[in-house]
C-alpha cells in the first residue's frame, strides 16, 4: 500500500478508487450507479482488511463532494471509522499519524452526519 499522508486521498489504492469513480461519473453516471460499479470493479478489495475501508472511505468523501450519500454506504463507512477498521499500519508506523489519521476520520463522520 503506497501511503504518503494522513488524508483520505493520500494513498495509492483510494487514488485508484477516485480514477475509477470519475470515470464512471464522466461516463454519465450518477453518484449511487457509479458508487455501485466501482464496488463492483474493486471486489477483490472487498476482502482485504487494508484495502476495503480505504474504498469505502474514499467512496463516501467523493459521493460527498457530490451531495449525495449511498446510505448503505454510509452505513458501513460509519461503522469502519467506529470500530477503527483499517488504522494497524498508522497504529505500527507512527502513532503521531494515527492521531491524524483518526481527525480525519473524524472530520468524514462529522460530514457524513450533517
Amino acid at each position: 500500500m503506497g501511503t504518503w499522508g494522513v488524508g483520505i486521498f493520500q494513498d495509492d489504492f483510494a487514488g485508484d478508487v477516485r480514477a475509477a469513480f470519475e470515470d464512471e461519473i464522466a461516463a454519465g453516471a450518477n453518484s449511487s450507479t457509479a458508487a455501485k460499479r466501482v464496488l463492483l470493479s474493486f471486489a477483490d478489495s472487498l476482502d482485504d482488511t487494508d484495502e476495503e475501508p480505504v474504498l469505502y472511505l474514499a467512496l463516501a468523501s467523493l459521493q460527498l463532494n457530490l451531495g449525495v450519500v449511498n446510505q448503505e454506504i454510509r452505513k458501513r463507512v460509519l461503522e469502519i471509522i467506529d470500530n477503527g477498521e483499517g488504522l494497524d499500519g498508522w497504529e505500527e508506523a507512527d502513532p503521531q499519524n494515527l492521531i491524524k489519521r483518526k481527525e480525519v476520520l473524524n472530520g468524514l463522520r462529522a460530514r457524513l452526519s450533517q
